[in-house]
């Protein structure tokens, strides 16, 4: 039997990972000297406050140990390892897995580059846990994988393009994108890395950007946000008129990937018609 593991930025509830088949190995922010273990979604409570304190806030991608803890816990029960992890342009966890790997026979895990976070790794994981119980073999699952991640697409904007600059994750954007005129740039994970497909003036024009973005039919559509629920219903409302057979839900951001894009932030994932 395979097991999957994956980092929290996928956004699962617990009861999602369960249901799923998933184990997550957490990720950490620190906030004004303290470190915070970020959860499952919806165990991250109070972390608006914390990033709205003024504090610099940091994050820290999963540790080589902790990813080895769970692999040694798993194989000894006797399971193949698959380890889905944010997209490596991102973060430095996909390294980190695999280091951990290297400790273990290497015919039992595999270790996944998504190329993508949060609403995107959900989906893919909804899929590969589908094939896990039709006996595929781990090679083939790895196959199956590394085929499904380019048709699974996630695109963004930011109110303000300051704290994602800050990061190091994007050059190209101009500075004055998102910081007047309620102009918003609208951005999109390509490769596993975050480029400029334009910008957006007022809530209306950002909403049918992001729609925009999905060029085919789509089943399946996961809308994100931070600290923006309302902009995130519309966005809903929008998205299930125009894509009548897709399952579409909404999934809060957690602090990881909120301290990187800003509170506000609003996206989009999907899959191109599995």
């Amino acid at each position: 039997m395979i097991a999957i593991v994956t980092d929290s930025t996928a956004y699962l509830t617990k009861q999602e990972a369960d249901s799923l088949g998933v184990h997550m190995v957490p990720m950490t922010y620190t906030v004004s000297g303290r470190s915070y273990i970020e959860g499952y979604a919806g165990q991250n409570g109070g972390f608006v406050q914390l990033l709205e304190s003024g504090y610099g806030v940091h994050t820290s991608q999963v540790s080589v140990a902790s990813f080895a803890s769970v692999f040694d816990e798993l194989l000894r029960k006797g399971y193949d390892v698959l380890c889905l992890v944010i997209s490596s342009r991102l973060s430095g966890t996909y390294s980190s897995a695999l280091s951990a790997s290297k400790e273990f026979p290497p015919d039992r895990i595999r270790i996944v580059d998504s190329l993508t976070t949060a609403g995107g790794m959900q989906i893919l994981i909804e899929h590969i846990s589908r094939l896990i119980p039709t006996g595929i073999s781990l090679d083939k699952l790895v196959e199956e994988v590394e085929r499904l991640r380019a048709k699974v697409e996630l695109g963004f904007t930011v109110k303000n393009i300051n704290p994602l600059r800050s990061s190091g994750r994007l050059a190209i954007v101009r500075q004055s994108v998102g910081t007047i005129l309620n102009i918003r740039p609208v951005l999109k994970l390509s490769d596993g890395a975050i480029v400029s497909m334009g910008k957006a003036r007022g809530n209306n024009e950002l909403i049918r950007k992001l729609l925009d973005l999905i060029t085919t039919d789509t089943g399946r559509i996961i809308i994100m946000h931070s600290n923006n629920y309302n902009l995130a219903l519309t966005l809903q409302r929008f998205a299930k008129h125009r894509f009548t057979k897709a399952r579409i839900d909404i999934k809060e951001l957690g602090p990881v990937i909120t301290a990187h894009v800003g509170l506000g932030v609003l996206g989009i994932a999907w899959d191109l018609n599995l």
